[in-house]
């Protein structure tokens, strides 16, 4: 625990690894986390003077002693069992570091910053011990633990206070004209975007600011191969009349994929074998539908006694065409 690793330190791993039970492993300098501890934001009072009323989370400000730990868990990134844990032990290790500021635990306080509470954050104050004390308006006070914790809900603080900015922390949607420019002036900030862009969560920030803007403003920043390159063939086809989808192709490739018998459906028959020879004309076809495939001058050169061998159906058509 202690910053300065010594020699002694080295002697009790090998006092320990070799004398001590069987039943455990000894390690030495063991990392207490994956990622190095930084907590997300520090606040420092600066007076004790009173100033001007804050313009966000009003009622905060006067629940804070001289120094504030405070962790921000976002919608796309929402507490996670333990959090609650790891902020306390925050507290702890910056308490134990800073006694020239911190002379007693009272001058140092947790916040809480959540879109909304959850059943992982109910479950973790209750395994902890500690009790919810009711501020009001999205505020709540963590009663039982070393040091005071404050835990705050954005999404009720925001329609308590109607702050549209805080609302954009949150579930909700901004409202108001100012909310949609500070976002994005933010966004437009040049360091303050390069520091965001290749953060998690940066398309979440950028999608919540398109929700506010009318979808032609949004798509008047594309060309239309831009917006519809976002869509699937089928997508941009759905939007279109079949006649519109194929105007401009040429014929083959309009039924371009068609069966044979999807291509011609709908034509008069001598459309369907226009253009073909007549060998592929009649190919497949029944004697009697072979016959009707004839000319007219070929149909004049059957005998009568023939024409009594085919059926009344057939025999009937020939002479309306040859007029016998």
């Amino acid at each position: 625990m202690g910053s300065t690793r010594t020699a002694w330190h080295v002697l009790l791993v090998a006092l320990l690894s070799q004398r001590g039970s069987r039943r455990f492993e000894v390690r030495s300098e063991v990392p207490l986390s994956a990622e190095p501890l930084r907590v997300d934001y520090l606040l420092l009072r600066k007076s004790a003077e009173p100033s001007l009323p804050a313009g966000t989370l009003r009622r905060l400000w006067d629940l804070l002693p001289s120094e504030a730990i405070v962790e921000f868990k976002s919608v796309g990134r929402p507490y996670r069992r333990r959090n609650l844990d790891r902020l306390c032990s925050y507290l702890h290790l910056y308490f134990a570091d800073t006694p020239e500021r911190l002379e007693q635990r009272s001058d140092l306080c947790g916040v809480l910053l959540v879109p909304s509470r959850t059943r992982s954050l109910d479950a973790d104050v209750a395994a902890l011990g500690l009790e919810w004390d009711d501020l009001g308006d999205g505020y709540w006070r963590l009663r039982g633990a070393a040091f005071a914790l404050v835990v705050v809900e954005i999404d009720p603080v925001a329609e308590a206070e109607d702050d549209d900015l805080l609302r954009l922390f949150g579930h909700g949607e901004a409202r108001t004209r100012e909310a949609r420019r500070w976002l994005a002036q933010q966004l437009g900030a040049e360091e303050m975007s390069m520091e965001m862009q290749d953060l998690e969560g940066f398309e979440e920030v950028v999608r919540k600011l398109l929700a506010t803007l009318p979808p032609e403003r949004v798509l008047a920043a594309y060309t239309p191969e831009q917006v519809l390159a976002a869509y699937t063939p089928e997508q941009v086809l759905a939007a279109y009349t079949p006649e519109q989808r194929v105007a401009g192709l040429p014929p083959e490739q309009r039924v371009a994929g068609l069966a044979p018998e999807q291509r011609v459906a709908g034509l008069p028959p001598e459309q369907r074998v226009a253009g073909l020879p007549p060998e592929q004309r009649v190919a497949g076809l029944p004697p009697e539908q072979v016959l009707l495939a004839m000319p007219d001058d070929a149909l004049r050169a059957l005998s009568e006694a023939y024409l009594e061998t085919l059926s009344a159906e057939t025999r009937a058509a020939i002479r309306a065409r040859i007029r016998r």
